[in-house]
């Protein structure tokens, strides 16, 4: 039986195992680097330290009337911006429509999930409605 293999700093070459094994990318990097800033742990986190809050922008995704659309290409336009607008919600919105643009559009167009919407921040929340009683009342009081 052969004896095992005790590797030790005077006869193995970690160099050189590691070039002979490593992963070589010789190929232009396709990463977009003018926004390693931004993705820089230790930038998100001084802005965390000095904001006290993530920035994470959220656009609410918009829905309309699309009754008008003439031509394929239009068409998809809007689909691609519908999907990317959805995808530029938290991940736990999207979490709670199973990531599904569809589910989103159904839940938002429901009127009974209209105070579940404004919880979630998808909706603004209605003005209150003023009426003059009720100013005549502050003013009295």
């Amino acid at each position: 039986m052969k004896p095992p293999f005790l590797r030790t700093p005077f006869n193995y070459d970690r160099d050189a195992v590691s070039d002979e094994s490593g992963l070589a990318c010789p190929e232009p990097t396709l990463a977009q680097q003018q926004f390693r800033d931004e993705a820089d742990i230790n930038t998100i986190l001084e802005r965390f330290g000095r904001t006290g809050e993530l920035v994470v922008p959220v656009n609410v995704p918009q829905f309309g009337d699309y009754s008008e659309v003439v031509d394929y290409h239009s068409a998809m336009n809007m689909v691609i911006e519908a999907q990317d607008s959805f995808d530029r919600l938290p991940a736990k919105i999207r979490a709670e429509f199973d990531n599904d643009p569809g589910k989103f559009v159904d839940f938002v167009m429901d009127d009974n999930n209209r105070d579940k919407a404004v919880e979630m921040g998808l909706i603004a929340a209605p003005a209150p409605v003023v009426t003059m009683a009720d100013v005549a009342a502050e003013g009295s009081a």
